[in-house]
């Protein structure tokens, strides 16, 4: 044992005589080490600005050779329109108007060639118009055919003159005969027509709906009401705003509409798969930024309070800089992109990096005060820190690896591109920072008064028991705060809700046959389609199964003999020639003052009429009254626009006669549910909204049981929550057994470990007691604070632990021993470096990405409570250890 302890000191003397001539080599040939340092740092700027590239895709956060992103591509591959898609909702108060105003804006859209592609309205499409009346229930459809035989008249009066004419010949023949099989009892009609006579004079005319008054009550809601508009972009991804293009000529398409008179009263509003990632780039890309620069600033002012020299402060964040250059370089060359954790690779190591810089510049002012001159002192700093440093370093690198080994493909990114800046932080600390020093030779600045110094340190020296204690009792609590804890890792949670994009996602998933949160299944042939849809059917989750037979109407032989009555009762009224023509402005006002006589007269001849409906005349004629004559062509298109639309559905409609066949489905709509080498898909709604990750898993958890192969918003949340909550176990696990193992290894001494680690492990409970206390939830992006905790708060253990070492050494006494330990440069380089990693990392809270905020506000309490657990918690313990080491020995002798 003792030949290998002689063995490891020899290895640990080496390699403090390789840091201390590589920090000599540097301070000695400063200008050549700068120089070498600049040209690195532009040729690293150059390349990563060449060859770094960007990712917002949270399913490439996990490995692709996972069970569920398998499913998932083979699903895409099948069905390419599932992938990048905008999608634009279209809602109005008529569906003729969402109808109206959808086809318009597709085809505005449809001019863009430029950035998208297959632009189409589904509900627009030929097919649902002509076999959209089998598509109604049976019940309804019977219902619709018997108030549409009792208008048969009403009808009639339209067809021959659809205008205002004709409006007041339907009214007339309403209001005289007082026919209450109207499309719509009278007093709603007339209701209605006030409405959209009133929005006509003020000016802003929104049409009146003759779809809304044939259909059932029950049917006329916001969600029938609305419609959509599918495009494909044309993508760029070797740019950051890869969607950006396509997503604004949506957003100019959709203002040219709504300047016309068909989006008067219409709200359109983008969301979709790219409108939402490019969404969340923007997010990203500006609270890194912002979150750099002040990083760099308040990093900046944090240094001056701590080191008190303007030289040494510009050596260091100069330092800063050309190692993020380099460490950009690096990451463009080790993994070539960043995603939506490694974005925040500035402010890390700004964090990290000031940390080393911290540490070398206290010691090197230390060694100035004690007589040395400036180029021995820098020398000195860097033989007396720099062992530390590299054990930080490789502590630090072991954390940030942790997760390369499991599934978390993000993390394990991250993980790659901080270890690899680490190293670099690490090697410029311990060459360019030094050789900067040489050159603008910073003075010793104005340490801090002892008196506070020693005050301090006499009071944790007095009350180390009480503070041992106290910890203690914080363990019992912060355990007792664990099953708060929870992980949500939504993707959509993670963004900001106020975005029209996330906005509008959330709208629609709160009505199930909207839902974005469906589940996707892919078999083999259509029969296996329909078999599986009867049997995920049953389950209590299932808000509705769709195949490609649910597009061929059931019960038709029950509804084609309803349509065949209704073409023969209805259909000669319909197929009447038209006996008007467009009015001109006589026709008009002629129409206008037919139409006001027909309400004067009900007002005198029916005074005993229903109060209801007399109610709706008097509304009626007092919008009317409103009108001035010029706006009487903008009145005939409201009232009476929307009335040949519905003839032709009606014409068309009743026309059908043969039973409709999968055969007569058109190609664009079967290639949305048939795959060209007939695998079929199967979809499947969620009964209510599942944006809560725990219902999302119910969900997706009670189709997987029957289908294994689902995929899916909901599978890929459940899935990747999976995921990652293994991996934060296994990285975790992995980062404690590598580092007892180092730190063993390297201090040669169990104790030493056992006292670097446990203000990690207490601080580690603190932080989350604190998420499950405030309700924080780990997501995709802040589940890597824990082992970054180990990795980060380290360093400050380490510096703690290896100083005291250094002072038993050199026969610190029992009642000296904590205040001489708590009086060196080595706490004020612990706090002062703690500060400003948990000020650098606090900038990210200010991101309106959620991701991002939580990040930066879990490791800012995080390194707190570092700092907290190795100035206040580490000393108690290390003055207890080290009086009952004495006691231990004296008491040897007298054995």
């Amino acid at each position: 044992m003792t030949e290998r302890q002689g063995v490891l000191g020899r290895m640990a003397d080496f390699g403090r005589a390789m840091i201390g001539g590589l920090g000599a080599l540097s301070c000695r040939r400063p200008r050549v080490t700068l120089a070498v340092g600049v040209l690195l740092s532009v040729l690293a700027g150059w390349y990563s600005a060449e060859n770094l590239t960007m990712s917002t895709s949270t399913a490439d956060m996990i490995a692709p050779d996972t069970a569920f992103r398998q499913h998932t591509e083979e699903y895409r591959r099948a069905f390419p329109f599932a992938d990048d898609q905008i999608v634009v909702v279209v809602d109005s108060p008529s569906p003729d108007q969402s109808d109206a105003a959808a086809v318009r804006l597709a085809e505005r859209m449809s001019a863009r060639t430029d950035v998208l592609s297959a632009v189409e309205v589904p509900s627009a499409d030929l097919y649902f118009l002509r076999y959209g009346l089998l598509f109604l229930d049976t019940e309804k459809l019977q219902d619709l055919a018997t108030r549409l035989a009792g208008a048969q008249a009403a009808l009639g009066a339209l067809n021959a003159a659809p205008n205002l004419q004709g409006l007041a010949d339907l009214l007339d023949l309403i209001l005289t005969h007082a026919d209450e099989g109207a499309p719509a009892s009278p007093a709603n009609l007339l209701d209605r027509l006030a409405v959209s006579t009133a929005t006509v004079a003020d000016g802003h005319p929104v049409p009146l709906s003759w779809t809304g008054l044939v259909q059932a009550a029950e049917e006329e809601d916001r969600a029938a009401n609305r419609r959509f508009v599918l495009a494909r972009p044309i993508l760029d991804n070797n740019s950051f705003g890869r969607g950006r293009p396509a997503v604004t000529a949506v957003h100019e398409a959709i203002g040219a509409v709504m300047a016309e008179p068909v989006g008067q009263g219409v709200e359109m509003r983008v969301t979709g798969a790219v409108p939402l990632r490019q969404t969340e780039l923007d997010t990203v890309a500006n609270s890194a930024g912002l979150a750099s620069i002040l990083s760099f600033i308040l990093v900046s002012a944090v240094l001056i309070a701590g080191m008190r020299s303007g030289r040494l402060i510009a050596c260091i964040m100069v330092v800063l800089l050309l190692g993020l250059t380099l460490s950009a370089g690096a990451a463009a060359l080790t993994v070539g992109r960043l995603n939506l954790i490694s974005v925040t690779c500035a402010v890390m190591f700004f964090g990290l990096g000031d940390d080393y810089g911290g540490h070398l510049g206290l010691r090197y002012q230390e060694e100035l005060r004690r007589g040395l001159p400036p180029l021995a002192a820098a020398i000195e700093a860097v033989r007396a820190v720099g062992p530390a440093l590299v054990l930080s370093t490789l502590c630090a690198i072991i954390g940030f690896l942790s997760f390369v080994p499991t599934a978390y493909l993000g993390l394990a990114e991250f993980g790659i591109i901080s270890a690899v800046g680490m190293v670099v932080a690490l090697l410029i600390s311990l060459t360019l920072l030094p050789a900067l020093i040489v050159l603008l030779r910073p003075g010793p600045g104005v340490p801090a008064p002892e008196r506070e110094d020693r005050g301090f340190a006499g009071w944790v020296t007095r009350h180390h028991r009480a503070i041992l204690a106290l910890a203690g009792a914080s363990v019992v609590l912060s355990m007792a705060a664990l099953p708060l804890v929870r992980l949500d890792v939504n993707p959509l949670n993670l963004q900001d809700e106020r975005t029209e994009a996330v906005a509008t996602y959330r709208d629609l998933a709160t009505t199930p046959r909207t839902s974005p949160y469906s589940v996707n299944i892919l078999t083999p042939d259509l029969g296996a389609a329909q078999a599986l849809a009867d049997r995920l059917r049953s389950l209590p989750e299932s808000g509705g199964v769709r195949t490609f037979a649910s597009f061929i109407p059931k019960d038709q032989e029950a509804k084609l003999p309803i349509l065949a009555d209704m073409s023969l009762l209805i259909g000669p009224s319909l197929t009447a020639p038209a006996t008007l023509a467009a009015l001109d402005q006589g026709g008009l006002e002629r129409a206008f003052a037919t139409l006001k006589t027909v309400l004067e007269g009900y007002r005198t001849d029916k005074r005993d009429g229903p109060p209801e409906l007399r109610a709706a005349v008097l509304r009626f004629d007092g919008s009317l009254a409103r009108i001035q004559p010029g706006q009487l062509t903008t009145l005939d298109a409201a009232l009476t626009g929307g009335v040949p639309p519905l003839l032709d559905r009606l014409r068309e409609g009743m026309a059908v006669e043969q039973p409709v066949t999968a055969a007569d489905v058109p190609d664009s709509l079967k290639a949305r549910w048939v795959a060209a080498d007939g695998r079929a898909r199967v979809e499947v709604l969620p009964t209510h909204d599942i944006s809560d990750s725990r219902d999302m898993a119910d969900f997706a958890d009670a189709v997987l049981a029957v289908a294994p192969n689902a995929t899916g918003a909901p599978v890929t949340v459940t899935e990747a929550a999976r995921v990652v909550g293994t991996s934060f176990l296994e990285a975790t696990a992995l980062t404690l057994v590598l580092m007892v193992l180092l730190l063993v290894a390297v201090q040669r001494s169990v104790t030493g470990m056992v006292l670097i680690l446990a203000p990690l492990v207490l601080a580690a409970l603190w932080t989350m007691a604190t998420a499950g206390l405030l309700d924080i939830p780990f997501n995709f992006a802040n589940v890597i604070v824990i082992p970054l905790l180990f990795a980060l708060g380290v360093s400050s253990s380490i510096h703690m632990v290896s100083r005291g070492q250094d002072l038993v050494r050199e026969g610190a006494s029992d009642s000296a021993f904590g205040i001489e330990l708590l009086v060196t440069s080595t706490p004020r380089a612990v706090l002062v470096s703690t500060l400003t990693t948990s000020t650098a990392f606090a900038t990210l809270a200010l991101s309106s990405h959620r991701g991002l905020s939580s990040m930066g506000v879990l490791l800012a309490v995080s390194i707190t409570y570092t700092v907290i657990s190795s100035l206040v918690v580490l000393p108690a313990l290390m003055i207890l250890w080290h009086r009952w080491r004495l006691r231990r020995r004296s008491a040897v002798p007298a054995r």
